[in-house]
């Protein structure tokens, strides 16, 4: 009987697990910056574009689609996959050699998952021009 009870805990356990990791994100996009922190043609652009748009996240993989992507040539790593004490964290590199183009990129996106509300902020790097805005789960 107590071989049977921790089998059930140790599956119970797994799915709990699996069911945090399978709550993906819906992101939607509120602003936009770039390092310099001045506005121009590109960035004011950019926010008439993106502002408003929506991206998913999938937790298990850091793969975004949508509006936003980060997994053109390479993949993204997930370094955390969040929970009440840390934010999700998903890492994209991409090496000159391994792409197209001049030069390298890396794409960073945090989410704070252990925000109590339902809208959890993110920030999205995307080599040096930020994207801030909301994530639910879905």
């Amino acid at each position: 009987m107590l071989r049977v009870a921790f089998a059930v805990a140790l599956v119970l356990t797994g799915i709990t697990a699996r069911a945090q990791e399978g709550r993906d994100y819906l992101c939607t996009i509120e602003r936009i910056a770039n390092a310099e922190g001045v506005d121009d043609k590109s960035l004011e652009m950019r926010r008439k574009n993106f502002v408003g748009q929506q991206f998913s996240v999938s937790r298990r993989t850091g793969i975004m689609s949508g509006a936003l992507k980060n997994s053109y040539f390479t993949l993204p790593e997930v370094i955390d996959i969040g929970s009440s004490g840390n934010s999700f964290k998903a890492v994209t590199t991409m090496r000159r050699e391994q792409g197209m183009g001049p030069g390298s990129n890396v794409h960073v996106l945090v989410v704070r998952e252990y925000e109590s509300s339902p809208k959890k902020t993110f920030v999205y790097l995307d080599n040096d021009e930020l994207y801030f805005g909301k994530c639910i789960h879905f």
